[in-house]
């Protein structure tokens, strides 16, 4: 049986086994996790983020995520660098000014705002709560695809690809297998009154009415939208903070993202911040070996479909 699962999952299984063997030493895993940890109970103890960094104005807060990603990033990699000796090159100045760039375009996408308003004007105030919603699921294009793409094109004698957005080394097979074991859990969770209040992430508004089109062409409209903002998340914690800093740091770009991917979370509820952490570990692994985002994508824009079509089938469309 255990021959099976590896063998339906295979390379998986090896990429985790093979990086835990050569990356894992107690003093460092201890550290992290008691850094996120303490920094898990600081957030949901007391909101820090809802009530300290996520403020109104845009200028302060932009500011105020530059610093609580850069946190999140830096102590992970003051706790690396104090916990282990495998370090390349990251003394050379290139990595600093690469990763600075990257922790202002995710402050800056966690920080943009206004779809709904930009969609009210757009569109006038009778109908606009739907196209507000598209453009809220489209705004990771904007504030972190293209800002990730022209920092790559600075550099991009340094890639084989746009940090990992290529299908080089690509298996899908496993992510499949993967999201197939998910059906159960879903399933379950579908029955759930807390889930059938948040999913489905589709609304419509009356668009539909409003416009006299099928409600399916609007829902996939939505469904695209929504999908595209897990390949965002995917190229920048995947891509850029594992791929794109793998020449720097080697095996140790994994534990710094996974601390930033956890603080991503730090408004959702707390089983979903700890998920999190073990689910950017694994994906960070997966990346590392294969050179490629496509699994974390596959596996973010699975769940999220399959949740979305549960909820739907439970009759809450």
């Amino acid at each position: 049986m255990k021959r099976g699962w590896q063998h339906i999952l295979a390379p998986l299984p090896d990429y985790v086994r093979q990086f835990v063997k050569a990356d894992f030493h107690w003093q460092k895993y201890l550290a992290i996790g008691i850094f996120l940890a303490i920094s898990l109970f600081v957030n949901y103890r007391f909101e820090f983020e809802t009530r300290f960094v996520n403020t109104t104005h845009f200028g302060d807060r932009f500011v105020r995520y530059i610093l609580f990603y850069g946190f999140a990033y830096l102590t992970a990699l003051a706790l690396l660098r104090l916990t282990s000796s495998s370090w390349r090159n990251w003394r050379l100045p290139g990595f600093w000014w690469l990763l600075a760039a990257g922790v202002v375009i995710i402050a800056f996408s966690g920080s943009a705002r206004g779809t709904y308003e930009l969609a009210r004007q757009w569109f006038g105030s009778a109908n606009y709560l739907y196209q507000g919603r598209v453009m809220a699921e489209l705004r990771g294009m904007l504030t972190t695809l293209l800002p990730l793409w022209l920092l790559w094109w600075t550099v991009r004698k340094h890639y084989d690809s746009f940090f990992g957005l290529t299908t080089n080394n690509l298996i899908i097979r496993p992510y499949l297998w993967l999201l197939a074991a998910m059906l159960p859990p879903i399933a379950v969770a579908a029955t759930s009154p807390a889930f059938l209040q948040t999913y489905p992430m589709c609304r419509l508004y009356g668009a539909a009415d409003y416009w006299q089109v099928p409600k399916g062409w609007l829902a996939a409209v939505y469904e695209l939208a929504y999908a595209s903002g897990f390949l965002s998340t995917e190229l920048f914690f995947r891509g850029f903070l594992v791929i794109g800093l793998v020449r720097f740091l080697g095996k140790d770009t994994v534990l710094p993202m996974v601390c930033m991917y956890a603080f991503l979370h730090f408004e959702k509820p707390l089983g979903e911040a700890i998920g999190s952490i073990f689910g950017g570990y694994l994906l960070g692994i997966f990346a590392y070996y294969s050179g490629n985002i496509w699994g974390g994508v596959i596996l973010h824009v699975g769940v999220a479909m399959l949740m979305e079509g549960a909820a739907w089938l439970a009759g809450t469309f």
